[in-house]
């Protein structure tokens, strides 16, 4: 048989039914909304592509039909109860519940369809069904919407069993049965979006595997400028059409000094699904209730971006067979379930592609492209930064570039394009710190080593090892240090240069002389009986650190040249104190 029209498609007959049950039911008419889908669940003959061959070509499509099937199957559930059918149901909700023991909906409308059958005792028995399986399973008590209908039985509420004949009764002011177009809310992504492959797929393979009970859920932490924003969307994009009921989008402002209110998104998301807007509960946990009702049994992708922790994201997971993609300058290890990516900065190939992308110059240029990138740090954004300043300036070279970022003394002031601006990236994070955090960023930022060991890091900060470490850690997880192997701490190009800037405005100069003079003196401490590679790893460090010292009155013996990092007016204040 020739297939001429996508439309001679059983699948398009099913779709095109079950939009129409939708419109019917918005209408108030749930006895022909309930037909209606009857007959489009008549067009199945068992499993979706049961006679096709399985391969990973179709294996996917196949779970998303199949669990497309389900979902129409409770919506006429839904439209049967609410022309106020009873005894019938219970047989068919038994099925699907023992298909889908953990979806809470199932439970619900089990009990609704009991309870007008005049079997109430069954009913509450039901609910303690759904009580013990999610205890046991998972660990988790029922949700709120559950639970409320459970108190509904116990109070007998007389709206459970009393109906309206269904073509009487007038259009639902709450929420429509389904939404007339899926929503989708993703921002468009940057045109000259470059590199990262492997992550996106990644993320990609890790968005759309099987998620069990609960969604799918991949966290993109990085370093402020990293590009996580970036990254999100352009793997959100691509998953556009697998996702078949939907793309959810919210900016969670985590870095802001007032981040976004759970509350508030909710209800966003809510609208989205259908919900009018006077009948979204103001109580959060009523609000929820409303969103993953709404959620449950579609396959939704919800990109959740800019996150500050982990209790901003978890009232907004949908159920299983969603996933939920989250950004954020944290790792955010308290979000059960979810798979970290730790977002790098870009290889040298990558950004210098991404400088001349956005510069539209600098293919013949090589080492001043080289240069450029490594003094951008890789940092996506200082990247962007710099080639957005040398495409609006054409008597520009991309030498002049190049030059200009060489002097550290001035190469934030260079990084800023309007509203783009590493320094004041970089800032959010910093000024989201707690007090001994900052400080510890700011003095650790002076040695201007590749690595340094704990015993350094905590004589600098004059702190016990174990509060230094917990420190140092938690700086890690914000990714404003990082952590080369386990025990030894250091600071990308770009967030040190940020941080010296911070303790030269910060500290006075005593202070900062005064924590390289104890790191110093640690390193040379940590140096002895270690074995050859391990100690010139270490007097490198010493060179750093002791550099200042030597300026001050106090050379070191290791036979390295030292940099002078202490200024004239500093050597001259201490010169009476320190020597």
């Amino acid at each position: 048989m020739e297939v001429l029209n996508d439309q001679e498609l059983d699948l398009a007959s099913f779709r095109a039914l079950h939009t129409a049950a939708a419109t019917t039911a918005q209408d108030g008419d749930y006895d022909r909304a309930a037909a209606l889908l009857r007959q489009a669940l008549g067009l199945w003959r068992g499993n979706a592509l049961s006679d096709v061959p399985a391969t990973a070509a179709y294996s996917q499509e196949r779970v998303q039909l199949d669990e497309l099937r389900l979902v129409v199957w409770q919506q006429r559930i839904e439209y049967d109860l609410e022309s106020g059918v009873g005894e019938a149901l219970i047989p068919e909700l038994r099925e699907l519940l023992a298909a889908r023991p953990f979806q809470e909906s199932l439970y619900g409308q089990l009990m609704r369809a009991l309870y007008r059958s005049g079997r109430q005792a069954e009913a509450l028995g039901v609910f303690q069904e759904a009580r013990t399986a999610l205890l046991d399973e998972l660990g988790v008590e029922p949700g709120p919407a559950l639970q409320q209908l459970h108190e509904s039985l116990l109070r007998q509420d007389p709206g459970l069993a009393q109906y309206q004949p269904a073509r009487l009764r007038p259009p639902q002011p709450h929420y429509r049965a389904e939404p007339p177009r899926a929503p989708f809310q993703l921002p468009p992504g940057v045109a000259d979006f470059t590199g990262r492959q492997e992550e996106s797929a990644a993320l990609i393979a890790e968005l759309t595997a099987d998620g069990g009970h609960g969604p799918r859920i991949a966290v993109v932490s990085g370093q402020a400028g990293s590009g996580k924003t970036e990254l999100a969307l352009q793997a959100a994009w691509r998953l556009r059409d697998t996702f078949t009921d939907g793309v959810l989008f919210a900016d969670l402002q985590g870095q802001q000094s007032r981040s976004a209110d759970p509350a508030d998104v909710l209800a966003a998301f809510a609208r989205a699904l259908g919900a009018e807007r006077s009948a979204i509960p103001a109580e959060r946990e009523a609000c929820a209730a409303l969103y993953h009702s709404l959620a449950a049994g579609r396959r939704l992708l919800v990109v959740l971006d800019n996150a500050a922790d982990s209790s901003q994201v978890r009232p907004l997971l949908p159920g299983p067979g969603s996933a939920v993609l989250v950004t954020s300058r944290r790792r955010l290890t308290g979000l059960a379930g979810a798979r970290p990516f730790d977002l790098g900065l870009l290889s040298q190939s990558e950004a210098a592609d991404l400088f001349r992308k956005v510069a539209g110059r600098g293919y013949d240029e090589p080492d001043a492209v080289a240069a450029i990138t490594a003094r951008c740090g890789y940092l996506p954004l200082a990247l962007r930064i710099a080639g957005a300043r040398l495409a609006a300036r054409p008597t520009w070279s991309v030498q002049g570039i190049a030059e200009r970022l060489a002097d550290r003394r001035h190469r934030m002031d260079e990084l800023r394009a309007e509203d783009m601006d590493v320094r004041a990236s970089l800032m959010l994070s910093y000024a989201a710190l707690p007090g001994p955090h900052a400080r510890a960023f700011r003095l650790l930022a002076l040695a201007n080593a590749a690595a340094l060991p704990l015993s350094v890091a905590s004589a600098m900060l004059d702190l016990p090892q174990r509060r230094a470490e917990q420190i140092l850690e938690e700086l890690v997880d914000a990714h404003l240090l990082t952590c080369p192997r386990q025990g030894s701490y250091g600071f990308h190009d770009l967030p040190r240069l940020f941080g010296t800037e911070q303790a030269v405005a910060t500290e006075t100069a005593q202070e900062r002389l005064a924590a390289l003079r104890r790191g110093a003196r640690a390193a040379r401490r940590s140096a002895v009986g270690l074995a050859d590679p391990a100690l010139a790893a270490l007097r490198r460090v010493i060179d750093d650190l002791g550099a200042s010292t030597y300026a001050i009155g106090e050379p070191l013996d290791h036979g390295l040249s030292a940099r002078r990092y202490a200024t004239s007016d500093e050597r001259r204040a201490l010169h009476g104190t320190v020597l």
